[in-house]
């Protein structure tokens, strides 16, 4: 084993653990939050989000799964979970109501957020299976 292939293999872990991490932190906080009354920066579902992404970094360090897929994962949910957010808190404030709760506003953007980021990530997919071109890089400098 070679110094550049352990090096290779320290960031791939490194990429896919913070990876992951920003993919199931938002889930965890907001489900623990809910379930124990608990703040929104609470330490024990950040923890378990911790050894959820350690532990499933592995099919991306064997090269098995997309970092790519991934990276549009994260973006995408961060983008839909905030411009979620914004259209919810522009609801209640032309519909004159109050905010529930801080959580239960973050839970209701997250509950948009994550099937946008899942039809992003796997756009290809469904274009496929719909019958449309793929929109993979590599059909962009096709014949």
């Amino acid at each position: 084993m070679s110094l550049r292939s352990w090096a290779s293999a320290t960031v791939d872990f490194g990429l896919a653990t913070l990876g992951l991490y920003l993919a199931v932190v938002p889930a965890f906080t907001v489900g623990y939050a809910l379930v124990a009354d608990a703040t929104l920066f609470a330490q024990p579902p950040q923890t378990a989000a911790v050894v959820v992404a350690v532990g499933g970094s592995y099919p991306f360090v064997a090269g098995d799964w997309s970092y790519r897929r991934l990276a549009v994962f994260v973006v995408a949910l961060y983008v839909a979970s905030g411009a979620a957010g914004l259209v919810g808190l522009a609801l209640l404030q032309s519909m004159d109501v109050t905010l529930p709760s801080t959580v239960l506003a973050r839970a209701g953007a997250l509950a948009v957020a994550y099937p946008v980021a899942t039809g992003a990530a796997f756009r290809d997919r469904v274009r496929r299976r719909l019958g449309f071109r793929p929109l993979d890089a590599d059909d962009l400098t096709g014949p």
